[in-house]
């Protein structure tokens, strides 16, 4: 309960600090515009303390999770509307309703684009930063050998005799450091024949084989089946699975590399395992967790080597087009949703509950493995929802920002503001649909915890 717990608070307090980012963008250019943000709060709920810097209350408030950015208009509204006024023209000064519509255009266009920037250059920063990689040695399986994981297709490599468990030293001559740089490499290869040097059973062999356009070759990465990995009270962990243990088999089948465990493990949650440990030969059973589908979730890892690889020069321009790589993404999938070419909302969409799950969970995994690798997961993590919150909010709901830009277009393109009972009406809608859409992804988050929770 307390792992949970603490995956829950890093999961909102990362969530929280792109709230406020999002909310700092609102501030900072409602303040340019002459418009009042009588109350900036950190944190939400009831106030826990406060001070006034100039017309704005800074705002500690009891729930450390995200923050939000009042500005004034209220009283001009309810004033409006008990006067059955059709204008906003006694507005007082640094109000909502007495700023041109431009100003308040760029005033809710701000959060977004504050959402972007801060993607940007999260994803600037990781880009430029050293990263420690995954490098295993260059041993391969092909895809003729694992039918159920790859399907019917066919490997060219196999064709022209390479085989699982060769290990390949070097490609046209070229020596290999490790299979990542064998797969991108093969991922370069012009059409026609290419050469492999390999070592097979002891021997060194050439073959010589040709391109196609799979990238891959068909080839896989064959990794030996020794546990790099186990989750803290994981079923795996209480089985008595350690790491070091050689799997030797898995559900009765032989394990001789990671494709032959996977293959034992597909469809199911239960596994039995024979492994070698300090050269004795156990024999371990335990059921998973469950994955939405029902099939396990294994908490477990194979061994591998890593390495450090050196960032790229910093460049913001790099992180906005990787920014904007994945805003794109996401307004695709929020496009394939609502004209119903998907249906699997689980798999696009999540509730802040479940994403701040996903995202202690990704980070713990990663404080087990490295403090760096934990930190640079959860700052990766909160480039997406960074960008995720931005899209949302672009959402065309009077609630929204992008329904507050949109009203502000059009009251450019006519000329005149739009009267309070109108503002009223759509701002009465939007708050529905935000009840709406809540709803919508709680269900989501409680379906998800039904799924993998079920026996």
């Amino acid at each position: 309960m307390l792992s949970l717990l603490v995956k829950y608070l890093i999961g909102f307090l990362g969530i929280g600090v792109v709230v406020v980012i999002h909310e700092l963008g609102h501030l900072a250019v409602a303040h340019i515009c002459g418009i009042t943000v009588e109350v900036f709060s950190f944190g939400m709920g009831p106030k826990l303390w406060g001070w006034q810097h100039g017309r704005t209350e800074i705002r500690l408030s009891l729930l450390p999770f995200g923050g939000y950015c009042r500005m004034k208009g209220s009283d001009d509204l309810n004033r409006a509307l008990e006067t059955k006024s059709k204008t906003f023209k006694q507005a007082e000064a640094g109000s909502l309703f007495a700023v041109h519509p431009v100003k308040r255009l760029l005033t809710y266009l701000a959060g977004p684009l504050s959402n972007m920037l801060f993607a940007a250059l999260i994803y600037a920063i990781i880009q430029s930063a050293p990263t420690t990689v995954i490098s295993t040695k260059a041993t391969i399986s092909t895809v003729n050998n694992h039918p159920a994981i790859f399907g019917q297709s066919s490997s060219n490599a196999d064709t022209y005799g390479l085989r699982e468990g060769d290990l390949i030293l070097a490609f046209d001559d070229i020596p290999i450091e490790d299979y990542q740089s064998l797969e991108k490499m093969l991922a370069q290869a012009a059409e026609g024949f290419h050469q492999f040097l390999i070592q097979r059973d002891g021997q060194r062999l050439t073959i010589e084989a040709q391109a196609n356009n799979e990238g891959r070759w068909g080839i896989a990465n064959s990794i030996e089946p020794i546990i790099g990995q186990v989750r803290t009270s994981s079923p795996e962990e209480k089985a008595g699975l350690r790491e070091g243990d050689r799997i030797l088999s898995c559900n009765g089948n032989p394990i001789g590399n990671n494709y032959d465990l996977l293959d034992s493990l597909l469809h199911t949650k239960e596994a039995t395992m024979t492994i070698l440990r300090n050269g004795k030969t156990l024999e371990i059973s335990f059921i998973a967790k469950s994955k939405e589908d029902g099939t396990g979730s294994w908490l477990f890892s194979l061994k591998t080597n890593h390495k450090v690889q050196k960032g790229t020069p910093f460049s913001l321009i790099k992180g906005m087009a990787t920014a904007w790589d994945m805003f794109q993404k996401t307004m695709s999938s929020l496009i394939a949703l609502l004209t119903g070419k998907t249906t699997d909302v689980r798999q696009e969409f999540t509730g802040t509950g479940r994403a701040a799950l996903m995202i202690g969970d990704i980070t713990s995994l990663g404080f087990e493995n490295h403090f760096l690798s934990g930190l640079r997961a959860l700052v990766y993590l909160m480039g997406i929802v960074s960008v995720s919150l931005a899209v949302g909010n672009l959402l065309p709901l009077p609630a929204f920002d992008g329904g507050q830009i949109l009203i502000a277009l059009a009251e450019i393109i006519i000329h005149r503001t739009i009267s309070p009972k109108s503002y009223w009406i759509l701002q009465l809608a939007g708050m529905c649909s935000v009840i709406v859409i809540f709803m919508l992804m709680s269900y989501v988050d409680l379906r998800h915890l039904y799924l993998v929770k079920r026996p």
